[in-house]
């Protein structure tokens, strides 16, 4: 069995005290648990095990380079002394980059998980995974007991509706962008398929891993017997959503005219159709080793780039990287002006952050709570609310009925003319 967790193979003809089955070690273990995780109907999605696995790779690196502990032997202490790990990250557990910016990769020299620190949300994230498997070990007889039971499953992710890019500062970025030069093949298609993603974030409200996994046949038409026109959407799959929640959103025009100038300039017909699998971001690079239907090796990029041999963008980390470039760029012509707090508010964004812009400016413009929630893909129409401040206007309309004219109000301390 080949996984992130490295080559296993089962123990034969071992007595099992627990009902996990015959294991060869904690990282089997763990596989058994993601299995049972992952076979559960319409429960997770492959996105929530591909994230389990991704926190579980944390933990192994940490097992078998720092603590040289396996977790079934681990002790509360065992547990504060990860979590300390996980807040003061050593520089020398970062994963090494290239030149150009490309991380290491599994197998590689100087590769490791870490590609930065983990921020808050992201040590919870990973805090709660390995309660879980815990938990799941212990229910089954794997340890005797819990090590994280004093600890908890970590605090709830919450949505902070403030980490969103102002509707002018998302143009900046698109206009810096076009005064970039492109005086290359490659930078005009990295300038088509970025400006693409970047209205795509904003203007469809994706999460990014909703955004890398999906194909050019996620846009589709749909016809609306009603007005008898056929509207573009955008397919969001039980395999690529969240939690496995299915969505089918509409497309605005901006997002379909990046679209066909970004299929264009990667050679592509300018439509979509619905069969087609090609990976929705695209890399100007081409896969070396690429041949043709017959088998007859593409040897030179020109060729690959004429039978459209393109690599893909197919991790978050990879479209964090790209989208972090563009609001870098902003951000140092903000600071080259002296804009210095639009320019650190970019410097803090992050693709999610177009995300909130999303719903904030929906519901702002007047669109309906419900409809909003549902381009989400939120299942709790109370996340959305949170966009809308929703509960301090509640407090002030309270509180305007039984106390009026005691709040104060913008217009009470406009400057006298």
């Amino acid at each position: 069995m080949t996984n992130v967790f490295g080559q296993l193979v089962p123990a034969s003809g071992l007595e099992v005290s627990n009902a996990l089955g015959v294991v060869s070690d904690d990282w089997h273990a763990a596989e058994v648990w993601l299995q049972a995780i992952a076979n559960r109907p319409r429960r997770n999605s492959p996105l929530t095990v591909t994230a389990y696995r991704q926190h579980l790779a944390k933990l192994r690196w940490y097992c078998e380079n720092v603590s040289m502990n396996l977790p079934s032997k681990w002790t509360v202490q065992d547990v504060d002394a990860f979590y300390r790990f996980l807040k003061e990250l050593p520089e020398h557990a970062l994963c090494e980059r290239d030149y150009a910016g490309r991380y290491a990769e599994l197998g590689e020299a100087g590769y490791t998980p870490f590609r930065c620190v983990p921020s808050a949300s992201s040590r919870s994230d990973i805090q709660k995974c390995v309660h879980a498997l815990f938990r799941a070990w212990r229910e089954v007889g794997y340890i005797q007991a819990n090590p994280m039971g004093f600890h908890g499953a970590g605090t709830e992710r919450k949505i902070n509706a403030n980490r969103a890019v102002s509707l002018d500062l998302f143009d900046l970025v698109l206009e810096t962008m076009e005064e970039q030069t492109k005086d290359t093949f490659e930078a005009r298609q990295r300038h088509v398929r970025d400006r693409f993603l970047l209205i795509a974030l904003r203007e469809l409200g994706l999460r990014s891993s909703e955004l890398v996994k999906a194909s050019m046949g996620a846009f589709r038409r749909l016809s609306d017997p009603k007005s008898g026109r056929s509207y573009w959407i955008m397919h969001v799959t039980m395999e690529t959503a969240k939690g496995g929640l299915e969505r089918k959103i509409p497309v605005t025009r901006q997002v379909f005219e990046a679209l066909v100038a970004y299929r264009e300039a990667f050679g592509l017909q300018a439509l979509p159709g619905p069969a087609d699998t090609t990976p929705l971001l695209l890399s100007p690079r081409t896969h070396r080793n690429a041949t043709t239907v017959r088998g007859v090796p593409l040897k030179t990029v020109s060729t690959r780039r004429d039978f459209g041999k393109w690599r893909a963008i197919t991790s978050r980390h990879g479209l964090y990287y790209v989208v972090k470039q563009r609001l870098g760029a902003a951000a140092t012509f903000l600071e080259s002006i002296g804009d210095h707090d639009r320019k650190t508010q970019l410097e803090q964004a992050s693709p999610h952050w177009l995300r909130h812009t999303f719903a904030k400016a929906a519901l702002m413009q007047g669109e309906d709570m419900r409809s909003v929630a549902a381009w989400l893909g939120h299942r709790d129409i109370g996340t959305t609310m949170i966009y809308t401040e929703q509960e301090a206007l509640d407090l002030i309309r309270q509180t305007e009925q039984v106390r009026p004219d005691v709040l104060a109000f913008e217009a009470q301390w406009s400057p006298p003319r």
